[in-house]
């Protein structure tokens, strides 16, 4: 096993030594460009593929080897070619440079890939590229179903949407430096037949780990449903009881203390528990619950006095309760009582 100095940045140069591509798993040496165009063409898709600038005699190679159903290469031309695949629709493409450098466009954004910056190509994302010469490149392949179908675990309204990620991966960032150090580790463990990974369980939640270092780590337009989602996450049981406890007594007169008793909790852990999840805290809750019957009551009875509302739902302050009522629904408390279906 290759070691690195902790010292530096783990980025694409650390995986040229790897084991795992060695002469069992070469799937070609071609000097030709419609040979080699053909035989990468059978491992990704049919894809142009032309020579830029041919100074020497051309040649290319290729080593692959599957890993559950992920799949790694390592794919180098000896001369600068134009490579169009246009989009990829069956998976997604991770490409790290060894050593060189390529120039990406991706939906016609364009930027420059080496060692320290890889490309994330998703499924319905045109590409082009022009790889330069005696620059090999380490590539993930990721099945579009399987990725989909673990965003689903994770985010079950998501429902057919597919992630479509940010194409320049940086390992001078946390979520890039993360994902590096699992493609080292899942390198590593190819390498050595009798390592833990090779055991379908396990390799399973490496995958997983792997997917949802993408997910999390690199921004991608799925990462709003994510966010989303957690806010809307099921509150712990304190604050389901202490919503309970509210609407029982609404008409009562409520302090903190005893909503956090009854909810079995500190006020403090109350507190915060409201901000985290409901992004208020325990007594503005309570005054939206109250407001909320208040405008209720003076909808369906159009008889009741508004002080008798207020005063019924523990608005002692009649002034202020008509402006924070205004400011709520657009209008003053009479108003509503006297048209009580305008709303």
């Amino acid at each position: 096993m290759s070691q690195i100095d902790p010292t530096l940045e783990l980025n694409g140069r650390h995986l040229q030594q790897c084991a795992i591509f060695s002469p069992h798993n070469l799937i070609f040496q071609h000097q030709d460009l419609d040979e080699t165009c053909k035989s990468v063409g059978q491992i990704f898709k049919p894809h142009l593929l032309k020579i830029v600038q041919q100074e020497h005699d051309f040649f290319s190679s290729m080593y692959h080897i599957n890993a559950g159903r992920l799949s790694l290469s390592r794919l180098e031309y000896g001369a600068d070619v134009y490579i169009e695949p246009d989009h990829l629709e069956q998976f997604y493409l991770i490409q790290i440079p060894m050593q060189g450098y390529a120039e990406i466009e991706i939906n016609q954004q364009k930027f420059i890939s080496y060692t320290q910056v890889a490309s994330l190509i998703s499924p319905d994302q045109s590409l082009k590229m022009r790889w330069h010469a005696n620059s090999p490149q380490l590539i993930l392949k990721i099945n579009k179903d399987d990725l989909l179908q673990h965003c689903r675990q994770h985010m079950p309204n998501v429902h057919h949407h597919l992630p479509i990620f940010e194409p320049k991966l940086d390992f001078s960032t946390q979520g890039g430096a993360y994902f590096l150090q699992l493609i080292k580790t899942l390198i590593d463990a190819l390498s050595y037949q009798h390592h833990p990974l090779h055991h379908p369980m396990a390799f399973k939640q490496f995958e997983s780990g792997l997917f949802n270092a993408l997910i999390y780590g690199q921004e991608n337009n799925l990462l709003h449903h994510i966010q989303h989602q957690d806010k809307k996450a099921v509150s712990p049981y304190f604050i389901k009881r202490a919503e309970a406890f509210m609407r029982e007594h609404l008409h009562t007169t409520l302090t903190i203390e005893q909503l956090a008793e009854h909810a079995g909790v500190s006020v403090r852990t109350l507190f915060t528990g409201f901000k985290s999840f409901l992004n208020t805290t325990p007594m503005s809750y309570l005054k939206e619950l109250r407001f909320e019957q208040a405008h209720l009551e003076l909808m369906q009875n159009e008889q009741i006095s508004v002080t008798d509302v207020a005063f019924k739902w523990g608005f002692t302050h009649l002034g202020r309760f008509s402006q924070e009522y205004k400011r709520r629904y657009g209008e003053l408390p009479s108003r509503t009582r006297r048209h009580p279906f305008k709303n």
